[in-house]
């Protein structure tokens, strides 16, 4: 990315640190907010997690994602809702491909109502407003790990998430 872009880029993660900060979640579940948008964030970066995330859709080629938070939105939003509690806590939400620019997921925090975009700066970076209003809950689906990019991405995070959502179903 150009400098002007890293410097956006970083802005946008303060942006959702700040977020966090206004939610009110407490202090353990605010850490852990933190700690997995700090820890996403930084791995969208990564060319290792580019490839294992997306190899599948985009083959040897990771030049489609130009901008560092491209194509991750049902990635980290699927990832960040699972480790913070799941359907109960954080509602996925989804703007189809209806949309110019879909589709694109986010989380909405059940309690708070508070939109939580981990890739709203994908968009905003182009001064492309995101039409949060039109989109729709869908529920959190899984595929298995070699063909699903958010059970890939959480392998190469070294996340189980099976394991996060066997622990919320006991």
């Amino acid at each position: 990315m150009t400098p002007d872009k890293e410097l956006y880029y970083e802005h946008a993660t303060r942006k959702l640190l700040k977020t966090i900060d206004a939610m009110n979640l407490g202090k353990l579940p605010s850490m852990r907010a933190k700690n997995l948008i700090l820890l996403f964030r930084d791995s969208f970066k990564l060319p290792t997690i580019k490839y294992k995330t997306f190899e599948h859709e985009l083959g040897d080629s990771l030049a489609f994602l130009k901008y560092d938070s491209d194509g991750f939105c049902r990635v980290a939003s699927t990832n960040f809702g699972i480790m913070m509690g799941g359907a109960e806590r954080w509602q996925m939400m989804y703007i189809d491909d209806g949309w110019t620019y879909g589709p694109h997921h986010f989380l909405t925090h059940i309690p708070t109502k508070t939109i939580l975009d981990l890739t709203y700066d994908q968009y905003t970076n182009h001064n492309i407003e995101i039409p949060y209003d039109i989109a729709h809950p869908i529920s959190y689906q899984l595929d298995t790990p070699k063909t699903d990019p958010a059970m890939r991405f959480a392998a190469a995070m070294g996340i189980d998430l099976i394991g996060e959502l066997k622990k919320q179903n006991d």
